[in-house]
């Protein structure tokens, strides 16, 4: 929240959904009920029904999320966002994310190409995070499925971003710090499975899955995770210097 809150983009609508938490979460949210637009608390069918609800009560031009966990990036996250909506005329932004363990170190980074479809097809897809949204067009293909289980996020980008026709732009800059965690990023076996979920999300799409998605989506992971040991190395230099 505080991520948020220190934004030197003032223009932002704050929405917090929580899933009806039976920890402190929910008081510590009140005591800045000030800076929050909307504030729900009630039980949820998964993660992406919570999204959607944020969805629903969004009333600005442009959806980004960001969960429990995540950070903004820098200050100037958002205006940077806001900026490249303005510049050119866009449906979608997104740029480069950070994953970082329990001690804050950089365990992987996530360099995103500019936008193509082909990238795509070879299994790239910024971190969720990462992308900011007209939220026009959401209305107009749909918000996440909830019936995917970890997957409706793949799902969302893969019929957004490749069965429409869509304005797509990288920020080249990082914009989200997020700790792993979850068992999508810490299960391998389960990374692997999830990959081959992917391939379905093409096909409820009415797509044809590109030829050796999984080996491509798998094979992106590994720069991920040499680009975090480079910048652990070098961060560790710094401070010694």
């Amino acid at each position: 929240m505080q991520s948020v809150f220190d934004q030197t983009y003032s223009n932002i609508e704050y929405i917090v959904v929580d899933g009806a938490s039976k920890d402190q979460t929910l008081e510590l949210v009140l005591m800045h009920r000030d800076k929050i637009a909307h504030i729900v608390s009630e039980p949820d069918s998964n993660m992406y029904d919570g999204i959607n609800k944020g969805i629903r009560l969004a009333t600005g031009e442009v959806f980004g999320l960001i969960h429990a966990g995540d950070r903004l990036y820098s200050r100037d996250t958002i205006a940077k966002i806001a900026a490249a909506f303005t510049c050119d005329q866009l449906d979608a932004v997104y740029g480069h994310s950070v994953h970082v363990d329990k001690a804050d170190k950089v365990v992987r980074e996530n360099r995103s190409p500019p936008f193509s479809l082909s990238a795509i097809r070879r299994g790239w897809m910024p971190s969720h995070q990462g992308i900011y949204i007209k939220k026009s067009l959401i209305e107009s293909h749909g918000d996440y499925r909830t019936d995917l289980g970890g997957d409706g996020d793949y799902e969302f980008f893969i019929r957004h971003f490749y069965k429409h026709t869509i304005r797509a732009k990288l920020v080249n800059d990082f914009v989200v710090r997020f700790s792993l965690g979850g068992s999508s990023t810490t299960n391998y076996h389960r990374l692997f499975k999830r990959q081959l979920a992917h391939v379905n999300c093409w096909r409820i799409n009415g797509l044809s899955p590109p030829p050796f998605l999984v080996t491509f989506k798998l094979a992106r992971k590994v720069p991920q995770f040499f680009r975090g040991l480079l910048s652990r190395v070098l961060a560790r230099h710094s401070r010694e210097d």
